[in-house]
């Protein structure tokens, strides 16, 4: 009996697991729209629409990063609604080419998200800076298209709220940031050494609905079955 409990107890738990992994790929950035590409301006780059690398319609970002060691690729005109739709995103998805290969020793791309807090206590707060830590690296990819490069939104490090997910962080809180108000491609890398990519094709994994129902029924039979299990 005590292994057949076992057994149960671990099915549900799997399938639990399962449905945390369930999101649907939501495009949010395809660099077809105006302003070309999609908004997005350089910090410390150049950035334009292109035509290389294109993966989703005709056009791409390129994105031409020069001799400083950490620069930004940002939009703050071109927001996702589903940025702003707690419970909101699990991780970015993108398209990369690379028509030469880095000569540096390293070279990230990042995510970072802005936002304002608009219930805040003492008044809306803006300009809080959410930097995630996952990162994918430019240095280790050869010349070429690679495709479904994947950044996960699981843990900001800072300077607001560290350690935290982008679910976490944006919501209906008083404390929470509830509007994204800037996206930003950021790499970090060798200062002095110059790289450009090409990005296309940006999708943002969004939790399904099924997903959240699918929870409460795991939670629901595991605590019948600790009942059951106690009698």
């Amino acid at each position: 009996m005590r292994n057949g409990f076992v057994c149960i107890a671990a099915a549900v738990a799997i399938l639990c697991f399962a449905g945390t992994a369930l999101a649907v790929d939501t495009l949010a950035y395809s660099f077809e729209g105006n302003p070309p590409p999609d908004g997005f301006f350089g910090l410390g780059a150049a950035v334009t629409q292109d035509t290389i690398g294109a993966t989703q319609g005709t056009n791409s970002m390129k994105y031409a990063a020069g001799g400083g060691g950490f620069v930004g690729a940002r939009t703050e005109t071109v927001i996702p609604a589903a940025l702003n739709d707690p419970p909101g995103v699990n991780f970015v998805l993108f398209d990369m080419t690379l028509t030469e290969a880095y000569a540096g020793g390293f070279a990230d791309i990042g995510v970072t998200v802005f936002g304002h807090a608009l219930n805040a206590p003492g008044g809306a707060q803006f300009g809080h800076q959410v930097q995630f830590a996952d990162t994918v690296s430019i240095a280790t990819l050869g010349v070429g298209t690679h495709t479904d490069l994947r950044i996960d939104l699981d843990q900001s490090q800072g300077p607001y709220r560290p350690g935290e997910s982008f679910n976490a962080i944006f919501g209906p809180g008083p404390t929470d940031l509830t509007v994204a108000s800037a996206f930003q491609f950021y790499i970090s890398k060798n200062a002095g050494v110059p790289v450009t990519v090409y990005i296309d094709n940006v999708r943002l994994g969004i939790p399904e609905p099924t997903t959240f129902a699918l929870l409460g029924v795991c939670a629901v039979a595991l605590s019948g079955m600790v009942r059951r299990r106690s009698r």
